[in-house]
């Protein structure tokens, strides 16, 4: 039975591609590694107690002799934003940022008169509501109190009844989620605790790019997890997300829909459901595995709920989770649950994830168990521990672009 929506999806994906000419760049809905107007960076992982533990470092870098601005968004594993800022980019400019700084209070600063311009860059900010340096102001102890909360599962500060942004199933010190960086057409001021000018605010996306987001294609970037405690490493490229206002229109699935009632006015391409991803438990690789699952959880709903109640949507289930040994033994597992959150880590072989063999390989499909189509984004990080590690992404094996509501 498991079988069925894997011919279905190779069948459409086969259809879709052929729609498109050689060569042709409009209308093409394509998930791949390209310049893009949105990077995902799907996970990121710091432990706040521990500078040598683990932290994660990312890139944002313009592949444009033009400057760009973009808006960086901290989310949290329950989909909710919390602290939004732009970064300004000079022609073929890099920015890299530590997410421990982040909770620390220490923003970027960039900006014109600040950001190097090399030989190859235009002059010029071209950007509107652009005042001053550019730098944002860092966060007063008290915001950083209240982000690391939201980070870490724990009550906001300032709320009377308890309410929590977060799971906090890495613990009180572990600070987990993912962050979405836009290309945007103006300056905005730096926002906490706020849906105000972050993909979640109704007036962020109008269709064509003329909103505060923009549809410029010119952003890539890294991921770098880092844990010098446990002397291990690994990276891999940021997820991009193509604008392509040709595509889609009014009904059609795309990356950001969920928070504008799939009206399409983001333009953005959507991420694909299933992934192929091996996995090694033992051997070389005496770390084990661990699977990363960015999702989208299909709901507007960003508000904090309260502490002892998860939001309505969690834990919504695989549609399929198979795993295969070595020799294409396929065992599923039923009423799969192992990624309930909107981005999580999980170890293979453990209970939410068990495996009957040491090495194989996982069917991932990442709609929820109801049979709502859903996007995802799977990662796989390899490692023995004090030695070396790997990570990198699994095999997309599907697109959204032919699915409406």
């Amino acid at each position: 039975m498991f079988w069925q929506r894997t011919i279905i999806i190779f069948v459409c994906s086969v259809l879709a591609a052929g729609a498109v000419q050689a060569g042709d760049l409009s209308g093409n809905c394509r998930a791949a590694n390209q310049p893009s107007a949105t990077l995902l960076i799907p996970y990121f992982e710091v432990n706040l107690d521990d500078p040598s533990a683990q932290s994660t470092l990312f890139s944002i870098n313009n592949a444009s002799a033009k400057p760009a601005l973009t808006r960086v968004v901290l989310w949290t594993d329950w989909g909710i934003p919390t602290l939004a800022f732009d970064v300004y980019l000079t022609g073929y400019d890099v920015q890299t940022l530590n997410v421990r700084d982040l909770f620390k209070g220490v923003l970027p600063g960039t900006g014109v008169g600040i950001s190097p311009v090399g030989a190859l860059s235009e002059s010029g900010a071209g950007f509107s509501n652009c005042t001053g340096t550019g730098v944002a102001p860092g966060l007063t102890a008290t915001e950083q109190a209240w982000l690391r909360s939201a980070h870490t599962g724990r009550p906001l500060p300032g709320t009377s009844a308890p309410q929590c942004a977060g799971s906090g199933s890495t613990g009180a010190s572990v600070a987990t989620g993912y962050v979405t960086i836009d290309t945007v057409n103006r300056c905005t001021p730096r926002t906490l605790s706020s849906t105000v000018n972050t993909p979640a605010d109704p007036a962020y996306f109008v269709d064509g790019g003329t909103g505060l987001a923009s549809n410029s294609n010119v952003l890539w970037g890294d991921i770098f997890q880092v844990n010098s405690r446990l002397n291990t490493a690994e990276s891999q490229t940021a997820v991009s997300i193509l604008a392509d206002a040709d595509f889609f229109g009014p009904g059609d699935y795309t990356f950001y829909g969920r928070y504008h009632g799939f009206d399409s006015s983001d333009n953005r391409v959507p991420l694909s459901s299933l992934y192929y991803a091996r996995y090694m438990q033992g051997g070389v690789f005496s770390g084990g595995t661990d699977v990363i699952v960015w999702r989208d959880n299909r709901s507007a709903n960003v508000s904090p709920t309260a502490c002892d109640t998860a939001p309505k949507w969690a834990a919504p289930g695989e549609l399929q989770l198979i795993v295969f040994d070595e020799e294409e033994n396929p065992q599923e597992i039923p009423d799969a649950n192992a990624f309930p959150l909107a981005t999580q880590k999980v170890a293979v072989g453990d209970e939410a994830l068990p495996v009957p063999q040491s090495y194989g390989w996982l069917m991932i499909d990442l709609w929820h168990r109801d049979e709502t189509h859903a996007q995802g984004w799977v990662g796989v990080v390899m490692s023995a521990e004090g030695r070396f590690s790997t990570g990198h992404e699994a095999v997309r094996a599907d697109d959204l672009c032919n699915f409406g509501l």
